[in-house]
Parts: C-alpha cells; sequence; structure tokens
C-alpha cells in the first residue's frame, strides 16, 4: 500500500509540473512582440525637405515685346534655338515706318535751308542797319525768323530721331543670350506696339529652385549649403542655397529659400517639378525611427515606448530636433542604452509585459 501511495504520489507531482510548463508557454506564446532599438550617439546630418518647380534666374527669362503697331511679317527664329544677346528676333511690318523717315528727313532738309536764308537775311538786314539804312525794326523782325529757323532745323531732328528709332524697333532683339523659349505671335499676326510679348527668351544655364521652408527650420538652413533633389524626369541633381528672404510669409508661416543648380549641362528645363532636402551641418545625437513616435498629449507624436530590464514598457515623453531621412533626433528624454520599441508599440499601456523580436 505504501509503494502504490508513493507511485501515486510521484505521479501526481510530475503532471503538476508539465501542467505549469505547458502554462508558462502558453503564457510566452500570448506576449507582444516588439522590435527594439538601443540608443547609441551617432552623427545626424539635418535634412530640410524642399520642392518645387525649376525656373531661371530673376531676368533670365524675358519675353521680347513689339513696341511699334503693325503686323508680324517675319519671324526669324523658332523654340529651341540659341540666340546671342542683340541678335534679331522678328520683325513688324516697317511701311509705314519707313515713309515716317523719308518724310522727318524731307523736312530737316527743308529746315536747314530755311535756316541758312534766315541766317543770311539776318547778316544782311544787320549791315543796313549799321550803315542806316535799315530800321532798328527790321533787324529785330530778321533775329526772330532766324531763331525760328533755327527752332524748326531742331524739331525736324527730332522727329527724325523719333522715325529712327521707331524703324529700329521694328526689329525685335534679344537683349540676353539663351534659348528660344517659345514663339508667342506667329508670322502675319498684328501687335498693338503697347509690348505684346512676341518672343520668350530664356537663359537656362542655371535654374533656381524657389521652396518655402517652414519658419521653424530656417535657422537650420545657411547660404551655401548643399543641397540633394530629385527632378522629374531627369533623376539626382545637386544643388546650393543660393539666397534666403528676409521674411516671414505671415500666411503660411514659412520663408522663401532659393536653391541654385548648374545646368551648364543642359539636361534641366525650366517648369520640371524637383523634390529633395537641403544637408544642415552634420552633429552628434540621439535618432529614433519615425516609426517609433507614439502620440502624446494633444494627439502629437511626442512620446516613445521604452523598456525595462524585464521587458516591461514604459512611455516617455521626448523633444523632437531636426529631420534626417527617415528618423528623427530626439533632443531630450531619452539617454544612450534606453532601449527604444520601434515596431508594435502602438496602444501597448504601461507596464505591459512584451517579447523582444530577434
Amino acid at each position: 500500500m505504501r509503494r502504490e501511495s508513493s507511485w501515486l504520489l510521484l505521479t501526481f507531482a510530475l503532471a503538476l509540473a508539465g501542467c505549469r510548463r505547458s502554462d508558462d508557454k502558453a503564457l510566452a506564446a500570448h506576449l507582444p512582440s516588439v522590435k527594439v532599438l538601443a540608443l547609441a550617439p551617432r552623427t545626424i546630418q539635418p535634412r530640410i525637405a524642399v520642392a518645387g518647380v525649376l525656373a531661371p534666374l530673376p531676368g533670365r527669362d524675358v519675353k521680347v515685346g513689339a513696341l511699334v503697331a503693325g503686323r508680324v511679317d517675319r519671324v526669324l527664329v523658332a523654340e529651341g534655338d540659341p540666340v546671342r544677346a542683340g541678335q534679331a528676333l522678328a520683325h513688324v511690318e516697317a511701311e509705314p515706318l519707313q515713309q515716317h523717315l523719308v518724310e522727318a528727313e524731307a523736312a530737316t532738309v527743308s529746315a536747314d535751308a530755311a535756316l541758312e536764308n534766315a541766317r543770311t537775311r539776318f547778316a544782311r538786314t544787320e549791315k543796313l542797319s549799321q550803315d542806316g539804312i535799315a530800321a532798328k525794326q527790321e533787324v529785330d523782325d530778321a533775329r526772330a525768323a532766324l531763331v525760328a529757323a533755327e527752332s524748326a532745323v531742331k524739331q525736324a531732328k527730332a522727329s527724325g530721331g523719333i522715325a529712327t528709332v521707331q524703324l529700329d524697333r521694328a526689329t525685335l532683339r534679344a537683349p540676353i543670350a539663351g534659348v528660344v523659349a517659345a514663339i508667342l505671335v506667329p508670322a502675319g499676326q498684328p501687335v498693338d506696339g503697347s509690348g505684346t510679348p512676341v518672343i520668350e527668351i530664356a537663359d537656362a544655364r542655371a535654374l533656381d529652385l524657389r521652396a518655402a521652408v517652414a519658419a521653424g527650420r530656417i535657422g537650420d538652413v545657411a547660404v551655401g549649403q548643399e543641397a540633394e533633389l530629385d527632378v522629374d524626369g531627369v533623376g539626382a541633381v545637386a544643388g546650393a542655397v543660393e539666397a534666403i528672404a528676409p521674411l516671414v510669409d505671415p500666411a503660411t508661416n514659412t520663408v522663401v529659400v532659393r536653391v541654385r543648380i548648374d545646368n551648364r549641362a543642359g539636361r534641366l528645363r525650366g517648369g520640371l517639378f524637383a523634390r529633395g532636402a537641403i544637408l544642415g551641418a552634420p552633429r552628434r545625437g540621439l535618432a529614433v525611427p519615425r516609426g517609433a513616435l507614439l502620440p502624446g498629449d494633444g494627439g502629437a507624436a511626442s512620446q516613445v515606448a521604452i523598456l525595462d530590464g524585464r521587458n516591461r514598457v514604459t512611455h516617455r515623453a521626448v523633444a523632437l530636433g531636426t529631420e534626417a531621412g527617415d528618423e528623427i533626433e530626439i533632443r531630450a528624454g531619452l539617454a544612450p542604452g534606453d532601449r527604444v520599441i520601434v515596431a508594435g508599440g502602438y496602444a501597448l499601456p504601461d507596464g505591459a509585459e512584451v517579447e523582444v523580436a530577434k
């Protein structure tokens, strides 16, 4: 009997131990699995996101307009043609302007002849007055006629100058060297002389990306900083910060930054969309992936979940710094060695026990 009782007790103890091991395995199998990052100081390079449309530099995209009325009778270039400064681009019908110049030149010849006659008459009248033959009034009249003749000559020459300028304006010339971007008025179409754009010239050897940067990030931007851009249809290109606007736009709380891109190779076109980042000065610090950030008070991503030595969850408020690609700098709230949950930590309460994925 005693021997049988001993065997029964031993069998029960073994069964109980097996149940406990099974329960422990079942409990471990139901623990949430998370991925963890052990923080360590490293080099962080801030990246300030920018996006916008490429455009020629200020003053390097010019629409050449017609300053005389008439009909465009000749267009001497086509889209894509390179042009030099002063090169003829188009011509407005000039026959009426040519007639005005002929009339002005004829009026100048007539005025010169009248002036010469007035000078001769004045000299003769003045001599007769000195000899006592002509009256003083005759001298005064001759002098007035001379002054009027001189004025007529000046007026005729001014008219001739205006006619010459107008005739010269009939030929539209490139004010800058560049490439013909567009023919805005084809041959045969009329222009009213009010500066109607006829041809667009662009110098695209350098292009600017005008991007709006949040005012809170503008302190990380300085003239000369490098930029990495991805241009639609072209790919990766390099640039550098050329200028920063001195004022913040109160409507958007942003500051306009101009990123200059060298395009002497001609790969880029004005109007292409580009996106990328301005690269800030590298510095040492702590950073976590964006996926590690959790909503804090007010709903903003301002806390992370960390693990203690027993793999239990604790939430920690953090102060965020600059963006660095897919990561973000942590300026306060964490220390080297902290184990931050980077995946699987959403909705876990404080004190929850988890399993760390290998």
